[in-house]
């Protein structure tokens, strides 16, 4: 999503050094954390310190809450009705609307919803798990991977699904028989010794099921052609593919994407919808937050900042004044609010590009569960709708909501369709290339545009039009009294935490400032 790991640690380092990408490094799990680098919010007391926030996602949400737990007296706008941001669980009912006009309402029967948003969180993610626990939000298991969801390329198995066992194991084991050769023959006697060789060879046997002279023949693991039974019902495992077809077929996004930090089991998910989070967060705040606030003027002074908002329900236009500012907007939604930031700040946010995540889902009889054996987790095609991601609630009952297709629009063949019409139609097909015949069973779709939402106007930032490093670099220090925090001010873009780390940050820093101008005046 958004930025790649690598080139975060690529940014970080080059606007750091080597002690930032150290300790970014730490921050995404690749090395310990020590607890003197950790991000907990400061305990200086802010009473009598106004802070307004911006933006009522997660970052403007964490960022109140931890306000007012420091004594501050935090004033929260959201522009809409409902706060979470891109964090949006769409029921029955809901409408979504696009800035092109186009209109949508879910018609999902009772009880069944689809997160428009972020719908996993990982376990490495201990901030917002910290926070569920705090808000007594239930969690629930997100299957994440499952080795029966099926992966599709027109170029294996006559264009035929298969499931990820057999690709995941057929891959393993031709990878591990080619290494056996390369060391039977020597070809590694330069790296390894000849204790290491024979050890490498007893565990390439096992990772990859070779057989005692070190062939790959078949495995069980990649599921059977004839399953066992009782009695003489021997197993028959399945003939595996050819090395060339899983190479031809170039279906390795989809067989790794799980061994990402981030996507490892055991993920999890609010029981009821993601949006449990931010209204477990709205209970606790209560009247610092101002709905329908939408924010049209920033103006700061050397004293401190006034925010001048409309409300969209009655129309009046209305100021407040505070000490510091916390900006949680999406910067897409920043660059046409008018302010009276520095240039340089002006630039960096004016030329940011943000990517157009889509999400398309249906509801329909749980078929692959009953005719496939599939319980959560993603396929995986070579279409131009490469994803199909199953339910984690509501196992084993009658109906469900799947969601067939998600990605980024722009730049992609998704977005280059012609209309809604043809995107439904481009998702209904890849469900129908994986489960034949049923693709007509799926009904109600709800079909999601982030580039076309109001008020957020793109998923997450893709880059910054001057250079990443320098501008994101720009970003993370105040300007003047405003401080700027959301998933685009952390290296962990797209994801819900990087949103509250990056909110604890900017608390932080006015923590800090607050303490010097305590001390200056005493």
């Amino acid at each position: 999503m958004g930025f790649s790991r690598r080139q975060f640690l690529m940014r970080v380092g080059q606007a750091g050094g080597y002690s930032a990408a150290f300790t970014m490094m730490q921050s995404l799990g690749l090395m310990p954390l020590a607890e003197s680098a950790a991000q907990a919010p400061m305990r200086s007391h802010g009473k009598g310190t106004k802070v307004v926030i911006l933006g009522g996602g997660i970052a403007g949400l964490v960022s109140a809450y931890e306000l007012r737990r420091l004594g501050y007296e935090p004033v929260l706008l959201e522009a809409r009705g409902r706060v979470g941001g891109r964090n949006w669980t769409i029921r029955n009912g809901t409408e979504v609307e696009f800035t092109d006009g186009m209109k949508q309402t879910c018609a999902f029967d009772a009880g069944h919803y689809f997160n428009a948003g972020p719908a996993r969180l990982p376990s490495i993610h201990k901030t917002m798990l910290g926070y569920c626990r705090e808000l007594k939000v239930p969690l629930e298991v997100e299957i994440n991977s499952s080795r029966s969801a099926l992966m599709q390329s027109d170029k294996l198995n006559g264009g035929k699904a298969v499931e990820q066992r057999q690709v995941v194991y057929d891959s393993r084991g031709h990878v591990s028989e080619l290494l056996a050769k390369c060391i039977d023959k020597k070809g590694l006697d330069a790296e390894l010794s000849e204790d290491d060789r024979e050890r490498m060879l007893v565990f390439l046997r096992k990772y990859g099921d070779l057989t005692p002279d070190n062939k790959f023949k078949s495995t069980e693991r990649a599921g059977f052609k004839v399953y066992p039974g009782a009695g003489d019902a021997v197993g028959v495992p399945r003939v595996p593919f050819p090395m060339h077809e899983l190479l031809d077929a170039d279906l390795w996004e989809g067989m790794l994407v799980e061994d990402t930090v981030d996507w490892q089991a055991t993920m999890f998910q609010p029981v009821g919808g993601m949006d449990q989070i931010p209204k477990a967060f709205e209970r606790s705040l209560g009247p610092i937050i101002r709905h329908n606030a939408d924010v049209q003027d920033i103006d700061q002074s050397e004293n401190g900042v006034r925010i001048r908002y409309k409300d969209t329900k009655s129309g009046k236009t209305e100021t407040v004044t505070a000490d510091y500012c916390i900006c949680a907007m999406p910067l897409t939604v920043l660059a046409k609010t008018k302010n009276n930031f520095s240039p340089e700040v002006k630039a960096a946010i004016a030329e940011s590009k943000y990517d157009a995540a889509y999400k398309v889902a249906w509801e329909g009889p749980r078929f692959w569960e009953t005719d496939y054996n599939i319980y959560g987790g993603l396929s995986y095609l070579q279409q131009t709708v490469g994803i199909v991601w199953y339910p984690s609630w509501g196992l084993f009952s009658p109906r469900g909501v799947v969601v067939s297709g998600y990605s980024i629009e722009n730049g992609t063949p998704f977005g280059a369709l012609p209309n809604v019409q043809a995107k439904l139609d481009a998702s209904r097909q890849a469900m129908e290339l994986l489960h034949p015949g049923f693709g007509n069973k799926l009904e109600k779709p709800v079909y999601m545009n982030w580039g076309k939402i109001p008020y957020n106007l793109g998923a997450w930032i893709s880059g910054f039009g001057r250079g990443d490093a320098a501008d994101y670099e720009l970003l993370l220090k105040p300007d003047g009294r405003v401080y700027f925090a959301g998933d685009h001010t952390s290296h962990i873009v797209g994801w819900q935490e990087g949103a509250a780390l990056s909110a604890i940050r900017a608390i932080n820093l006015i923590g800090a400032k607050v303490e010097k101008r305590s001390s200056d005046a005493a």
